[in-house]
């Protein structure tokens, strides 16, 4: 059963390289027999745990292809060499593979040092290589410069990895010093230890530490000195985790605090996490990456191997396709063509897409990882300098603008408690509707301070359909708001659509019937009170939760609900589930209550400004539960030091990689001096769709444009958009830990 259904998911990924490669060529030969591929990578040794996930990337890759009846009519066949991480090694395994076994095509090494001796020989005799994961520019290009032309790779390379590394150290760090450790034997960690160091001085960094020491070290005390002494901001280690292990756990037992930094070598399940605490290191993927291609490959290999899979699984899984799809887009089993069919490929792969440049290299972006508390958790990608901007020259996307004006009311807490989330919408829509002016629309905006409260929403929900005569409203933010709207609205026939309301009583009445002209942008509070209990479970490893919430809060008490519900239903106990009013600043009693249960998390739903009060009196009596919320912490005001070790879900995630994110994230940023947050992120969507669906309605009436979203598919910066039949969409999940003063983006989760 297991296996049939493992094929199942298979058969599906490779359904989807099929579409993303194009049509393939018919086969130009009917060779009987196997073809044969090399897979040559450290299957022994030091870093066998990085040839063991070359091997299993591999396997799943020729598994597809064989599944659908193989590349020219024939079935593939791996010949597997040991080249130990060992140059030597490396020559003998190559030799044998193209005189004895007779392959035109290797896939391998993992090791750059591995992997030029073998480049030097396949190149000789005409044989296609191309490395998963090796970073050496010298792997694709000879010593004096001439491009080996049957030599590829599917990773970036180390002048890249060792700018990004410096970079980070600097910029997002504040380092202003750096040591650096490197095996002086290695082309791998040697070159990137010059690529960091040269990087890190020409942004004004200094390395008052730059030393070696051989693969056969395993006392580092005397380097370790040095470090200690030039008493610097950041370790840079930019060796494979074996060594890695040896040298931070001798710098932890020496008190040396300086960050620690690292590369794609440390991405390893034996990587040393407690040695390694409170270090980054840059990789060349990241599970949390939400395209299909990557979390269906995800699902498949962890259902296969019960493990998630490391960067060389992933870069081998690529490097597989890729040159399979070369060979049948070449229609002939012959290097020579498809070399020339490498060159010119365009392909979407687990570890982003893959055009070569004239020399065999792809240009790609880099992952920032960060381990804390025994996990590893996603930063931010990273692309490279003078890299074209994803999504540039695709236009701004906004809809054709009709041949009638416009008047829409945003209605948002401009004062008052949360009045950042206000400000937030407002900003990101008046991104919205300057793009859209810009393409021709002729828009006019009534705004409206709903304060977060029921009678004001109220009365300028009024104020804005009897007097300015709006025919559509932006709005409003708490669902406390966002309900007495509602009802105005629709009995108006005034089509209104909320960016963040999440209690489900924004779309439907208390009879369930459906308002018709009410949408929103954002998932449900069901949604969110059941992740974040079955994170808190799951990944917190949590058997008892309190909860503490604002009774007169719409969302804060439908959330609070919500989440205790799951959290039972999975098989925990809330002892504590306690109410407060707004209007308190005393949570003394309440907070009694929770240290005397010594319950394992305290999920605290309420928004940013109330959290922050709660979270300082709770670390001030001594409460070590661990601190939950949801999107209501999202804010430039969230106190961090009070909630610090929290985790809260949200809407979006700014390091995703789609181009709509990341565009509007620069955008944003540029024109406001901040990031976005997730309310930014919401309107914006809110804010496009609503013209999107007025631009297909093609009239200025709420009751057609109604009908264009519920028909509508649109892609925003928070996810698609399609409305089920109560105008609510179905949505991913973002869940974002806080540790150190910064948010940190931990995973997506879907409904």
């Amino acid at each position: 059963m297991k296996a049939m259904r493992i094929l199942g998911i298979l058969l599906v990924i490779s359904m989807l390289f099929s579409i993303v490669a194009g049509c393939t060529k018919t086969p130009a030969t009917t060779e009987e027999g196997p073809l044969k591929i090399a897979m040559l990578a450290a299957m022994s040794g030091d870093v066998k745990t990085f040839g063991e996930g070359t091997k299993r990337g591999m396997e799943m890759a020729v598994a597809e292809w064989n599944a659908r009846g193989g590349v020219l009519g024939r079935q593939i066949e791996i010949v597997i060499g040991d080249t130990k991480c060992d140059a030597q090694e490396a020559t003998n395994v190559a030799n044998k593979v193209i005189t004895q076994d007779k392959v035109h095509y290797i896939v391998g090494a993992v090791c750059s040092s591995a992997s030029i001796p073998i480049s030097e020989i396949a190149n000789a005799a005409h044989v296609v290589q191309i490395s998963p994961p090796s970073t050496n520019p010298q792997v694709t290009i000879n010593e004096d410069g001439s491009n080996k032309e049957y030599i590829f790779r599917a990773c970036f390379l180390d002048p890249f990895q060792g700018e990004v590394d410096a970079s980070f150290a600097m910029t997002e760090l504040g380092a202003k010093s750096s040591a650096v450790l490197y095996d002086v034997g290695n082309d791998y960690v040697k070159g990137l230890a010059e690529y960091y160091k040269k990087s890190f001085e020409e942004l004004g960094g200094e390395v008052p530490v730059f030393e070696a020491y051989v693969k056969e070290d395993t006392d580092f005390a005397a380097l370790l000195t040095k470090v200690a002494e030039a008493d610097v901001d950041v370790l840079f280690l930019p060796d494979y985790y074996n060594k890695v292990n040896v040298i931070a756990k001798q710098a932890k037992d020496k008190g040396i605090t300086a960050i620690m930094l690292g590369a794609d070598g440390w991405d390893s399940p034996d990587l040393d996490l407690a040695a390694v605490d409170g270090a980054y290191f840059s990789n060349h993927y990241s599970v949390y990456d939400p395209r299909p291609i990557v979390q269906d490959f995800t699902a498949a290999f962890e259902a296969e191997y019960d493990m998630a899979p490391d960067f060389t699984a992933v870069l081998a899984y690529d490097a597989t396709n890729v040159l399979l799809q070369a060979i049948e887009n070449a229609g002939v089993d012959d290097p020579v063509k498809v070399k020339d069919a490498l060159a010119t490929i365009q392909f979407e792969g687990v570890a982003g897409e893959i055009r070569f440049n004239e020399v065999g290299d792809p240009i790609k972006k880099a992952a920032i990882s960060h381990i804390t508390g025994g996990k590893i958790e996603f930063v931010k990608f990273v692309a490279p300098a003078g890299a074209p901007a994803e999504g540039a020259g695709e236009g701004t996307g906004v809809p054709p603008a009709p041949d009638f004006p416009v008047k829409i009311a945003m209605l948002f807490p401009m004062t008052g408690d949360v009045k950042t989330f206000g400000e937030s919408s407002v900003n990101a829509l008046k991104l919205v509707f300057a793009e859209a002016e810009a393409a021709g629309w002729e828009i006019e905006t009534v705004l409206g301070d709903s304060k977060c409260d029921a009678q004001e929403a109220a009365n300028v929900g009024n104020k804005a359909i009897t007097q300015d005569k709006v025919h559509y409203i932006l709005g409003a933010v708490c669902s406390s708001a966002s309900i007495p709207i509602s009802e105005i609205a629709n009995e108006a026939h005034v089509l209104q659509i909320s960016p963040t309301s999440t209690n489900p009583q924004v779309t439907i009445n208390e009879d369930g019937s459906n308002k018709e002209y009410i949408f929103r942008a954002c998932f449900l509070d069901p949604f969110q009170g059941e992740v974040n209990a079955a994170f808190a479970i799951r990944d917190l490893g949590a058997k008892r939760a309190a909860v503490l919430y604002d009774v007169g809060n719409d969302y804060v008490k439908g959330l609070a609900e919500y989440y205790k519900a799951s959290f039972e239903e999975l098989g925990g106990e809330v002892p504590v589930f306690e109410a407060y009013t707004k209007e308190d600043t005393d949570f003394a009693a309440l907070l009694t209550k929770v240290a005397e249960a010594d319950v394992d998390v305290l999920f605290l739903p309420d928004y940013y400004n109330k959290v922050n009060v709660i979270a300082k009196q709770a670390k001030e009596k001594g409460i070590t539960a661990i601190m939950q919320g949801g999107d209501g912490w999202d804010s430039p005001l969230l106190d961090l030091e009070a909630v610090d070790g929290g985790y809260h879900s949200n809407h979006y995630s700014p390091a995703d990689p789609r181009p709509i994110v990341q565009n509007f994230v620069a955008n944003y940023t540029a024109e406001y001096g901040a990031a976005p947050d997730a309310l930014a992120a919401l309107a914006y969507d809110a804010g496009r769709v609503l013209l999107q669906a007025i631009s297909e309605a093609g009239v200025d009436d709420p009751a057609v444009v109604k009908d264009a979203l519920q028909n509508i598919r649109y892609e925003g910066v928070a996810g698609e958009i399609i409305y089920n039949e109560v105008g609510d969409p179905q949505k991913t999940a973002a869940i974002n830990h806080i540790t150190g003063g910064k948010v940190e983006f931990v995973k997506f989760v879907a409904p």
